[in-house]
């Protein structure tokens, strides 16, 4: 008998383990990703899903053993030529597995408290991990109830209420070195969601020049046009940087768009230039801030700005706890169900071969109408006899008090499980 709660595992690493610098080799880009959910069978794991944002890298899986998740995470980062240490990785297992991503979908586990960037997060990498078969039936509705935990625990408390996010903080920090950003020149490199918050928030607090740069040219215009700024091809980005104070980076790209190199040839920065990395892995070179005139910022520097605004949220935790719990029974109620049905559909097959066995044992001793209404008659008595066993296997899923062994019990009553069919035998 399957005990579903006990085969949900995670391994996984975020900003409460680990520096960026840790994070970013873990880090996994969506072909990566998908690279690895192929490979996902020949470590008998069933289901798979694989969130990776600049501020965790965790995978959930559906297996018997975690040790066979474990296998898979070192294999699959050695093929991508991505060395790590495993031991790196925080280990859960069944509730505790539940009630994390349900935690991480609400922004309880944020850097953040409280953002809302993460759902969006979840459901594009989700998307991405049902298109490449990594996730199956049980992992599909987990992530399903997550969100759905997200999803109340914004609406029914404050936990989310104000701007805090890694793009709000990151303009709040960049306020503290640019109080007036009225007659600054910023280059935004990367124009996706949290490109999109950081220009709103920007021009919230009055930036109006603005450079974009994005891969793909349409999303980059799209935003230029928003910010009333000047589109830039990714190539263009040296050339662009003597004429900027600000450059916020905040791309998917595993390699740095803004190198060391990149400023010491130019020669040409005579002004201080403030650059803010939000990227995981990191778009900017670290060494560039021991050059003349440049300050970098990465994102764990960011934590710090909204600690005061922070209080409020954090007395808002112990209702979002409350609601996750909830959605967490609800996901368990679910799990029960799903370890039953099986049960109980053997149970009518079983029921129904017998019956019809029986019938037509009997099919040339009478007319039509007599057939028809022994048929009514048999099916009849069939639900009244499966009727108390169907109940007590629904009342284990839906009373609380669950027993695999009662499954157990009822499937070697009746030798479900058995290969020779039972009602041919004598």
């Amino acid at each position: 008998m399957h005990n579903y709660i006990q085969n949900i595992h995670s391994f996984g690493i975020s900003h409460k383990d680990a520096a960026v610098d840790i994070r970013e080799t873990f880090s996994l880009t969506y072909d990566q990703a998908e690279f690895l959910y192929k490979q996902k069978s020949e470590f008998n794991i069933n289901e798979c899903y694989i969130l990776s944002t600049c501020n965790r890298t965790e995978f959930y899986a559906i297996c018997e053993n975690i040790d066979s998740l474990k296998a898979f995470i070192v294999s699959g980062y050695e093929s991508l030529d991505k060395y790590i240490k495993i031991d790196g990785l925080h280990i859960l297992s069944g509730s505790d597995c539940i009630h994390h991503l349900m935690q991480v979908s609400a922004g309880m586990d944020s850097m953040m408290l409280g953002e809302t960037q993460i759902t969006a997060q979840i459901k594009a990498s989700f998307s991405h991990a049902r298109i490449a078969s990594g996730t199956g039936p049980i992992l599909n509705r987990f992530i399903q109830f997550s969100l759905e935990a997200g999803k109340r625990v914004r609406t029914e408390t404050n936990l989310s209420a104000g701007a805090i996010s890694v793009s709000y903080a990151a303009v709040e920090k960049i306020g503290t070195i640019f109080p007036d950003f009225s007659k600054i020149n910023i280059l935004l490199i990367g124009a996706g969601s949290t490109g999109k918050l950081t220009a709103s928030h920007f021009m919230k607090k009055g930036a109006t020049q603005f450079y974009i740069a994005n891969r793909h040219a349409e999303r980059g215009k799209a935003l230029a046009e928003e910010t009333n700024g000047q589109f830039i091809p990714f190539e263009d980005i040296p050339q662009i940087l003597p004429n900027v104070q600000i450059v916020v980076t905040c791309t998917s790209a595993d390699f740095p768009v803004v190198t060391t190199a990149q400023i010491t040839e130019l020669d040409a920065i005579n002004h201080s230039l403030l650059l803010m990395d939000l990227s995981v892995p990191r778009n900017i070179q670290t060494d560039v801030e021991n050059l003349k005139n440049i300050t970098l910022f990465t994102v764990d520097e960011l934590e710090s700005v909204v600690s005061e605004r922070l209080f409020s949220r954090k007395q808002e935790l112990p209702r979002a706890s409350l609601i996750v719990n909830e959605v967490y029974e609800e996901f368990v109620t679910w799990l029960k169900t799903l370890s039953v049905t099986p049960t109980i559909a053997d149970l009518k097959h079983l029921f129904e071969d017998i019956k019809n066995i029986e019938l037509s044992k009997i099919e040339t001793r009478y007319d039509e109408d007599t057939l028809a209404a022994i048929d009514k008659f048999s099916s009849s008595l069939v639900k009244r006899i499966l009727r108390d066993p169907i109940s007590s296997l629904k009342s284990q899923a839906t009373n609380g008090h669950y027993s695999p062994a009662v499954v157990d019990a009822i499937r070697s009553m009746y030798r479900l499980d058995e290969f020779l069919d039972p009602v041919e035998q004598d």
